[in-house]
């Protein structure tokens, strides 16, 4: 079962919930003001792509400190 995110539009909480792929939420509540509409949020994910010399990078990404995501922060 896949991880999802929902965000309470009452509280505006955000969880995360292993559910049925495609679900939309329903017949869960927000464990923090017992809300019962939550929308699923896009997710964003990371991935890996071997570089030169064998080493890792996260692939999209960036510390922050730099755009090209491999300055000695990145790590």
């Amino acid at each position: 079962m896949p991880l999802y995110e929902f965000r309470c539009e009452k509280c505006e909480n955000v969880i995360e919930r292993l559910c049925r792929m495609g679900s939309n939420g329903k017949g869960l509540t927000c464990p923090t003001c017992g809300g019962s509409k939550l929308r699923r949020l896009m997710s964003v994910f990371s991935a890996r792509s071997k570089g030169e010399g064998g080493s890792t990078a996260a692939v999209g990404s960036s510390c922050g400190s730099c755009s090209s995501g491999n300055c000695a922060t990145c790590h």
